[in-house]
């Protein structure tokens, strides 16, 4: 039990304070300004932006976890960067609205790692 409460306090880490500002602002749209010259400049595309915030959040848990002794198993890291990337980018498209049930699937998610013992 120890272990998954590790697990949820490093996905709020992980999501709220160790996400930047410019990850909130454009993780769901493209990076981009206009220059001296008037053209709009792409720096990043969304899908960039949210593996960014992605692997910030997953370095969070990896790190959480290997301080306390726990050792997560890759494929444990890869289903839950690849389901936090799904379910923030069907947040950013308006498919999942309220944040309380964006918070859920995130929870669901590594308690079901956790279960099956990859988390």
């Amino acid at each position: 039990m120890d272990r998954l409460l590790i697990l949820w306090a490093s996905h709020f880490v992980g999501d709220f304070p160790f996400q930047s500002e410019w990850m909130v602002k454009f993780k769901g749209k493209d990076y981009t300004f206009n220059d001296a010259v008037g053209r709009v400049v792409c720096v990043a595309k969304w899908y960039e932006v949210m593996a960014y915030h992605v692997a910030t959040y997953v370095a969070t848990m990896v790190l959480f976890a290997r301080a306390c002794g726990y050792h997560p198993t890759p494929q444990g890291i890869l289903a839950d960067a690849a389901t936090h990337y799904l379910i923030d980018t069907l947040k950013c498209r308006g498919y999942i609205k309220p944040i309380w049930l964006d918070q859920l699937c995130h929870l669901t998610v590594r308690t079901t790692l956790w279960h099956v013992g990859w988390l």
